[in-house]
C-alpha cells in the first residue's frame, strides 16, 4: 500500500498515505500464530487512529491532511529448534583447553571436565544435542502527518517510538553414545532489552489517474540497549550454583531504509501494489559511552550485506463491499554465510550457537468486507525462512544444519471510519 495510501499500515511504510484519507479511521488487527514447534500464541499486531481534518473544498493547493498514531509489531521472535549428532569423535571439549574463555576455563576445570592434557572423551564416539529457542518482539509507536495538495501529490512525515525485548537460550548436551551416564552440559542464556527512535519521510505522486508512485525514506533506527549474559556448566549431577553472568549498556544504530512503491487501479475493481526496500546492515555499528565498538564493527562489516525486499499484492472487488486478495513477498539474506575455512578453523572457538539468518519468503491470501462505516479482514501469512545454524564453532567434523523454519499467522482487521 506505500504508493496507493489510505490504510494504516502505510504509516510504519510511507507516511505519505495518510494524505490520502477523506475520512477518519479507528482499526484494530489481533493475530494468532502457529510457530515453526507448533506452539501457538496470540498478539496484537496493529492498532491505529487516523483523524481527518474538513476538506477545503480546493482542487488546487491544500486539500486536506491527517494526523494518525500506529502501534505495530514488527518482529515476533518465536521459535524453536532441537538438533543433535550421534557418533563424532569431536568434542566441543577438544578445544577448551587452550580457546576457552577464563570464566569458561576456570568452571570446565573445577568440574573435572577437562584438563591439561585435552578432553573429556579421548577416542571415544560421542553424541550432542543443541535445544535453541528464541521469543521477544520488536514494537513501534508512531505519529504522524499527512497532506493532500491537489489531490496529485500527497507528502507525510512520521516519528517512530520503537521498544526491543529479545532473549535466546541454547541448552547444549554432550554424552558418550555407549554409555549416556558419562556426560556434561552448557547452558546460555542472552537477554536484550532497549528502546529506540526513528523518523520516515514519504511522499506519493499520482501520475495518471491508474497509477501512482512512492517513495519514502527511513532513518536508522538509534536504540539505547541493556544486554545480559549468563552461562552455567556441569558434569554428570554436578554444577554450579552461580551461573557466569554479565551485563553490558550500549548503542545500537540500524541501517537506514530507502523505499520505492508503484500503485495500479484497475477500472474501480482492482488494485495492484510493488514496493521495494533497501537496507545495507553493514552500515550497522555499536557503540558504548559514545565510542564505537570497533570489534563489533568489523565482524558487521565482514559478515553482513545489502539486503532486497521485494512485495507485490493485489486485491480485486468480487462483488460490491467484498473483496479478495493475495501477495507476495521475499527478503533477501542479510547476512554471508560463513565459508569452510573459517568454521573449520580451530582458532574460532565459540561455545555457543551461531545463527545466520537466509533468504526468507512470505505467501499471504485474504478476504476482506467494507460497508459505508466498517470494514472487516481477515487474512492468513505463510512465512518461510532459512537458516545456517552452527551448533558451536569450530564444526570441523560436519557442516552446520540448513535450516527452512515455517511460521503462520492469522490476522483478522476490524475498523470504523467516520
Amino acid at each position: 500500500m506505500g504508493a496507493l495510501g489510505g490504510d494504516a499500515s502505510t504509516m510504519k511504510d510511507n507516511p505519505a498515505g495518510l494524505g490520502v484519507y477523506r475520512s477518519s479511521d479507528l482499526t484494530l488487527t489481533p493475530n494468532f500464530y502457529i510457530a515453526n514447534d507448533n506452539s501457538v500464541g496470540f498478539n496484537i499486531n496493529n492498532f491505529a487512529f487516523i483523524l481527518n481534518f474538513q476538506n477545503s473544498g480546493k482542487q488546487i493547493g491544500y486539500v486536506t491532511s491527517s494526523l494518525g498514531v500506529s502501534y505495530n509489531r514488527l518482529k515476533n521472535f518465536k521459535r524453536y529448534s532441537d538438533l543433535g549428532r550421534d557418533f563424532l569423535t569431536n568434542s566441543m571439549t577438544d578445544y577448551m583447553t587452550v580457546y576457552a574463555t577464563d570464566a569458561l576455563f576456570e568452571d570446565a576445570s573445577g568440574l573435572g571436565l577437562i584438563d591439561e592434557n585435552g578432553s573429556l572423551f579421548p577416542g571415544e564416539e560421542i553424541s550432542n544435542q543443541t535445544r535453541y529457542s528464541e521469543r521477544g518482539s520488536v514494537e513501534e509507536w508512531n505519529f504522524s502527518y499527512g497532506i493532500n495538495i491537489s489531490n496529485r501529490f500527497y507528502f507525510g512525515l512520521s516519528t517512530g517510538f520503537v521498544s526491543l525485548d529479545y532473549r535466546s537460550t541454547a541448552l547444549y548436551d554432550e554424552w558418550n553414545t555407549n554409555d549416556y551416564s558419562e556426560y556434561w552440559f552448557l547452558d546460555n542464556h542472552y537477554e536484550a532489552t532497549g528502546s529506540g527512535f526513528n523518523f520516515k519521510f514519504g511522499a506519493i505522486a499520482t501520475l495518471t489517474d491508474y497509477m501512482r508512485i512512492g517513495l519514502a525514506f527511513h532513518t536508522p533506527t538509534f536504540y539505547s540497549v541493556k544486554e545480559y549474559f549468563s552461562e552455567d556448566i556441569g558434569y554428570k549431577d554436578d554444577y554450579f550454583d552461580r551461573p557466569r553472568e554479565s551485563f553490558y549498556r550500549s548503542n545500537l544504530q540500524t541501517p537506514l531504509k530507502l523505499q520505492g512503491s508503484l500503485g495500479f487501479i484497475i477500472e474501480k475493481r482492482a488494485v495492484v501494489g510493488l514496493e521495494y526496500q533497501f537496507e545495507n546492515f553493514s552500515a550497522m555499528r555499536f557503540s558504548s559511552s559514545g565510542i564505537l565498538d570497533q570489534g563489533s564493527k568489523n565482524i558487521i562489516n565482514s559478515e553482513m550485506n545489502v539486503t532486497h525486499t521485494v512485495k507485490a499484492g493485489v486485491e480485486v472487488k468480487v462483488i460490491e463491499g467484498l473483496s479478495l486478495r493475495a501477495g507476495f513477498a521475499f527478503v533477501s539474506n542479510p547476512s554471508t554465510k560463513l565459508k569452510e575455512s573459517v568454521y573449520d578453523n580451530p582458532e574460532e572457538f565459540q561455545p555457543y550457537p551461531l545463527v545466520q539468518p537466509q533468504n526468507t519468503f512470505y505467501y499471504t491470501g485474504g478476504i476482506g468486507y467494507k460497508s459505508k462505516h466498517f470494514y472487516a479482514d481477515l487474512a492468513y501469512m505463510h512465512q518461510v525462512k532459512k537458516e545456517v545454524f552452527f551448533q558451536y564453532l569450530p564444526q570441523q567434523e560436519f557442516a552446520p544444519y540448513d535450516l527452512t523454519l515455517h511460521n503462520n499467522n492469522i490476522t483478522a482487521t476490524f475498523g470504523f471510519r467516520f
